[in-house]
């Protein structure tokens, strides 16, 4: 009978010895959360095309070893079947996630960013790996606002594959609509004085844009080059004087509302002109253009 009972004792022992190994195997190597701050944006009638990011944050425990992370997200708390819509109100204005700047990926559903599963260094220790991903929130253009005002929405973050050891998050979306965009100053005349055969001319004029606070839009020339009495010349836009820049030229509303810009014209050295007497002049209208 004692023998029997010794045997039993080691048994329980060893079944005992087996539980506690399994709960050591099942504590997380690597914890993994996820954060943002989402978005804010202006619309006025153009696709509007807003960058934003997020960040997974990754710590290993003692002992080390990796995770492996796609980030999903739901279609915000005012969703009606798949769409995103913000909400001001009873009022509800489209939008949607992409993880292009183009606004030709969708991030919604089973598409995930990053497209292909992401994994962290082999931590060989206790450690920390922090990867920042960017996203972009869009809002479609020709949309009808059905009422001025500031509409939001939550979206909320979930890391693929889930478990206990990844914790999602959530950020906000703001979108202030109707935007407006306007020239609180036209721009004027540029007068160059160009002798032929001669020195590069450069010459400028100034214009100023009052647009919504966070509005994202677009200045165009209708052309940038041109050519007077025989001189060929060049335009281009820009938030300097007489150093060139580019059309179009994006920008962004400010709190400020005023922002200044510059139409910076060019003619290059040497060039003859078709002038037979001592001066002349000429002249070519061209048009600048505000989308938003």
């Amino acid at each position: 009978m004692n023998r029997q009972f010794i045997r039993l004792k080691a048994i329980l022992w060893m079944v005992a010895l087996a539980m506690l190994t399994f709960v050591n195997h099942a504590h997380a190597r690597v914890t993994c959360s996820i954060s943002s701050t989402g978005f804010s944006t202006a619309y006025g009638s153009a696709l509007n095309v807003t960058a934003a990011s997020f960040t997974v944050t990754c710590t290993a425990n003692p002992g080390g070893g990796t995770a492996t992370y796609q980030v999903a997200v739901d279609n915000g708390l005012n969703f009606s079947g798949t769409q995103n819509r913000a909400a001001a109100g009873a009022n509800m204005l489209n939008y949607f996630l992409a993880s292009d700047s183009g606004c030709t990926s969708a991030w919604k559903g089973t598409a995930y960013i990053p497209a292909t599963p992401y994994t962290t260094q082999n931590f060989l220790a206790a450690g920390t790996e922090t990867k920042t991903f960017s996203y972009y929130g869009c809002v479609p253009a020709g949309l009808a606002v059905p009422a001025a005002g500031t509409y939001s929405d939550t979206v909320t973050m979930s890391i693929i594959p889930g478990g206990t050891a990844f914790t999602g998050g959530t950020f906000a979306v703001s979108i202030t609509a109707p935007a407006t965009c306007s020239f609180s100053t036209q721009p004027g005349n540029i007068d160059f004085n160009y002798t032929s055969f001669g020195a590069a001319a450069l010459a400028n004029t100034f214009f100023v844009t009052n647009c919504s606070n966070l509005l994202p839009y677009t200045m165009a020339l209708d052309a940038t080059s041109g050519t007077i009495v025989g001189l060929n010349y060049t335009l281009a836009l820009n938030t300097t004087p007489d150093s060139g820049g580019t059309s179009p030229l994006t920008s962004r509303g400010t709190a400020a509302g005023a922002q200044t810009f510059y139409i910076n014209g060019s003619i290059a050295a040497g060039q003859a002109g078709t002038c037979a007497t001592g001066t002349c002049s000429g002249s070519e209208t061209h048009t600048l253009t505000i989308t938003y």
